[in-house]
C-alpha cells in the first residue's frame, strides 16, 4: 500500500502538468472562440443597423416630399424610387438568417407592419396624389417604429457583446488558473525530486555502511579473537598470528576499495570493458566470454565493474563447484536507442549451478544475508546492486533450483 501511495505521489507533479496543459489549451481555445464570436455579432449588428439606417433615411425623405407635397401641391418624382428602397432594405432586413438572434418576434411583426403600411397605405396616396394629410400620419408613426426597432437593436447587440466579454474573461480566468495549477505542479515537482534525492543518497549512505560492516565484521571477529588470546602468558600460535595478518590485510584491502568507491570522482580511472573482462576469462577453468565489438570497446569505470564483476562471477563459481559440467558464462553487448540519446549496456552472468529457491532469491539483495560459510571479502549482491545504482543501472536475478543462475545488469552509457 506503502508503495502504491508513493507512486501516486510522484506521479501526482506530472499529472498536474498534463491538467494544467489541458486547462490552458481549453482556455485558449475558448477564449478564441469568443473572441471569433463577438467579431462575428459585431459585424452582424453593423448589417442590421445599417439596412435599418437605410429604411430610416428612406422614410424621412418619403415623409418630406410628402409633406412639400401637401403644402406645395406639387410631388417629386424621386418619391417612388425612395419607397421602393424602404421596400427592398425591409425585405433583405427579414431575409437576414441571424435576424432573430437580435429581434424579438415583435419587433419583426413591426419590422413586417412598416413595409405593409408603406404599400398599402402611402404609395396609393402617392399614386392618387392627394391625400396627403393621411399618408403625413402614417409617416410619423412609420418614423416612430423604425426608432424603437433600431434602438432595440443597439441595446440587444450591446448584451450580446458584453456576455462574450464576460465569456472570455472567464476563459482568461481558468486560462491564469491552469498556469497557476502549471507552477505548482513544478514547484512540487522539484521538491519531490529534491526530497527523492535526499533519501537516495540516504539510502546509498546506509547501504556503505552495511557493505562496510558485511565486509568486515568477520575480520573484525578474528582480530578480537586473537587479542583475546595473548593475554596469556603463552605467546600466541603461529596460525593465530597468519589469521590475524590476514584478516588485517583483508580490512586494509577492504577499506582501500571502499574508499575508492565512497569518493569515486567523474573523472575517475576507466578502462575498455574487454580488458576487465579478459582478467575473468578462463578463471578456474570454467569461464567463458561472449562480448560484441562495440560493448568490448566501451569505457567503463574500472573500479565499480571490477567489483560487481568479480562478485558476480565469484557467486557463479561458487554456485557450480558440485556441478559434473559447470559452465559459466560473461554476455556483455550494447543495445542501440537513439530515440532517447542514450545506450544501455547489457552485463549477464550465467552458471548451471544449484540455483535459488523462491524464498532465498527474494533474500538474495537483503544486507547481510549470505548462503556461504566462512569468510567472505566480496562486494555481496546486496553491494552489487546498490554499486549498479550508483551508475544509474538496475540488476536483476532470475534463479531456479536446479536450473542455474542469471544475474543480468543494465546500464545507461552515452550514445
Amino acid at each position: 500500500m506503502r508503495f502504491g501511495t508513493s507512486r501516486f505521489f510522484a506521479a501526482l507533479p506530472y499529472l498536474g502538468l498534463a491538467l494544467a496543459l489541458l486547462l490552458s489549451t481549453w482556455a485558449f481555445v475558448r477564449s478564441d472562440r469568443y473572441r471569433q464570436e463577438t467579431d462575428e455579432i459585431l459585424n452582424q449588428t453593423y448589417e442590421i443597423q445599417w439596412r435599418a439606417t437605410q429604411v430610416r433615411e428612406r422614410l424621412v425623405r418619403v415623409h418630406g416630399y410628402i409633406r412639400l407635397a401637401d403644402e406645395a401641391g406639387k410631388l417629386d418624382p424621386d418619391i417612388n424610387r425612395q419607397m421602393a428602397l424602404v421596400s427592398v432594405n425591409i425585405a433583405q432586413l427579414l431575409a437576414l438568417p441571424y435576424l432573430q438572434h437580435f429581434f424579438p418576434q415583435k419587433d419583426i411583426e413591426l419590422l413586417e407592419n412598416v413595409r405593409r403600411t408603406v404599400e398599402q397605405n402611402v404609395a396609393p396616396v402617392v399614386e392618387a396624389g392627394s391625400n396627403y394629410a393621411d399618408a403625413l400620419d402614417h409617416m410619423t408613426n412609420l418614423e416612430q417604429d423604425m426608432y424603437e426597432i433600431s434602438s432595440a437593436t443597439v441595446d440587444h447587440s450591446t448584451t450580446l457583446q458584453e456576455t462574450a466579454q464576460i465569456d472570455i474573461a472567464a476563459s482568461r480566468n481558468w486560462f491564469m488558473f491552469a498556469i497557476a495549477l502549471g507552477l505548482v505542479a513544478i514547484f512540487y515537482l522539484i521538491t519531490h525530486q529534491r526530497h527523492a534525492y535526499v533519501s537516495r543518497r540516504d539510502r546509498h549512505m546506509r547501504s556503505f555502511a552495511s557493505l562496510f560492516a558485511h565486509m568486515t565484521r568477520s575480520r573484525v571477529t578474528a582480530l578480537r579473537l586473537f587479542l583475546e588470546g595473548t593475554g596469556s602468558e603463552q605467546p600466541p600460535r603461529e596460525e593465530m598470528l597468519k589469521a590475524a595478518r590476514s584478516a588485517a590485510n583483508e580490512l586494509e584491502s577492504i577499506n582501500d576499495g571502499l574508499l575508492k568507491i565512497a569518493f569515486l570522482q567523474r573523472d575517475s580511472h576507466v578502462l575498455p570493458l574487454a580488458k576487465l573482462l579478459l582478467d575473468l576469462e578462463g578463471r578456474d577453468g570454467i569461464v567463458q566470454l561472449s562480448v560484441d565489438s562495440e560493448a568490448g570497446t566501451q569505457a567503463v569505470p574500472a573500479t565499480q565493474f571490477q567489483l560487481v564483476l568479480s562478485e558476480l562471477v565469484q557467486n557463479a563459481l561458487t554456485a557450480v563447484e558440485n556441478t559434473d559440467r559447470p559452465s559459466v558464462v560473461v554476455k556483455a553487448s550494447v543495445v542501440q536507442r537513439p530515440f532517447f540519446r542514450r545506450n544501455v549496456l547489457f552485463l549477464e552472468v550465467a552458471d548451471n549451478g544449484v540455483g535459488m529457491t523462491p524464498e532465498v532469491l527474494r533474500k538474495a539483495k537483503t544486507p547481510f544475508f549470505s548462503t556461504r560459510a566462512g569468510n567472505h571479502v566480496g562486494l555481496g549482491l546486496t553491494g552489487c546492486s546498490q554499486m549498479v545504482a550508483t551508475l544509474n543501472g538496475r540488476l536483476f536475478i532470475d534463479s531456479k533450483p536446479g536450473a542455474g543462475t542469471v544475474v543480468k545488469v543494465r546500464i545507461p552509457i552515452g550514445a
